[in-house]
């Protein structure tokens, strides 16, 4: 057993140096890049209504900004629940903060399919059979 001490120890690799970093690590930093971003391209827009040429233009270099981290958002892969609300915060952006629903009423989903199953013809089950029926 003595033989297995000195080999074992030698043959290991030196101790990390860093820490271990989460799954999503890069796309969790981009979602705060994101966030701070959208805050800022909403003071610009804010801006911009009250202000001149030069105002819209920072807007429309705000908007510019924030696009590009939500590219780089679409373009990751989530492997975390927090990844994944990463992602679905820039959606939302895409969407410029308007919730997941049906645009117009001609997207709406048509709920007179259920009123139409009451029309089907009703079947009615077999009959139990009984232990003694089973075995006659």
């Amino acid at each position: 057993m003595d033989q297995f001490g000195p080999r074992r120890d030698a043959a290991r690799s030196a101790p990390l140096e860093s820490p271990p970093q989460p799954l999503d690590a890069h796309l969790i930093a981009d979602g705060e890049a994101l966030e701070a971003a959208w805050q800022a391209e909403i003071r610009a827009m804010i801006a911009a209504r009250r202000g001149g040429g030069e105002a819209r233009t920072a807007a429309q270099a705000a908007r510019g900004e924030s696009e590009a981290i939500v590219r780089r958002i679409e373009a990751a892969r989530a492997l975390t629940l927090d990844g994944h609300k990463v992602k679905a915060r820039a959606e939302t952006w895409r969407r410029d903060g308007a919730p997941l629903a049906p645009a117009t009423a001609d997207d709406q989903q048509d709920d007179g399919v259920w009123t139409d199953m009451a029309d089907l013809p009703r079947y009615d089950a077999p009959a139990r059979r009984t232990a003694t029926a089973a075995f006659a």
